[in-house]
């Protein structure tokens, strides 16, 4: 990953995204908690679930390891005070076997159990988001982070929004 970007990464996948019956910040949670009624954020996610075939096809490699740096953003199921509701954490690196992935948390859950760098298994309906550094040495993808920048404070806003590639699908795609 390259230098510029490695600070700012955490801020990218540092917090996970949980939905519930309202949207809230807690100050020092690493979570960004949205409705599940959330009209920008489930657009946002069903971009990414549009675009997600052709992410797959560029970064998969022909024995379904994903490319250095690709990761997925995955709702895994929860219960909570609210109901049923999922914990989205970024997984990388993954892989895919037929309809099945595997791969590696990317931070530590709150809710699912589990911690940082540990093996989840999760199917393709389960996907929400994708990333991953383009050779211009910007972030692809990121649909749900895009939508989360103006939940951030204005300098983190303006740090992420430099890496983030213009559009979140790349132009030769």
């Amino acid at each position: 990953m390259a230098g510029s970007i490695k600070p700012l990464f955490f801020l990218l996948v540092g917090g996970a995204l949980y939905f519930s019956g309202s949207f809230f910040e807690e100050p020092g949670d690493d979570i960004v908690h949205y409705a599940t009624n959330d009209a920008t954020m489930n657009d946002a996610q069903e971009d990414a679930r549009r675009s997600l075939p052709d992410f797959l096809a560029h970064k998969l490699d022909d024995t379904g390891i994903a490319a250095e740096g690709a990761m997925v953003k995955v709702a895994f199921p929860i219960t909570s005070e609210d109901g049923d509701n999922d914990e989205v954490i970024w997984v990388g690196p993954f892989a895919r076997s037929g309809n099945t992935f595997t791969g590696a948390l990317a931070n530590d859950p709150v809710y699912v159990g589990g911690a940082y760098g540990d093996e989840v298994t999760f199917t393709q309906d389960m996907i929400r988001d994708w990333m991953y550094q383009g050779e211009d040495g910007k972030l692809y993808g990121n649909y749900t982070t895009r939508v989360m920048l103006p939940e951030l404070t204005a300098t983190q806003a303006a740090q992420i929004s430099q890496l983030l590639s213009e559009d979140p699908m790349p132009a030769r795609w």
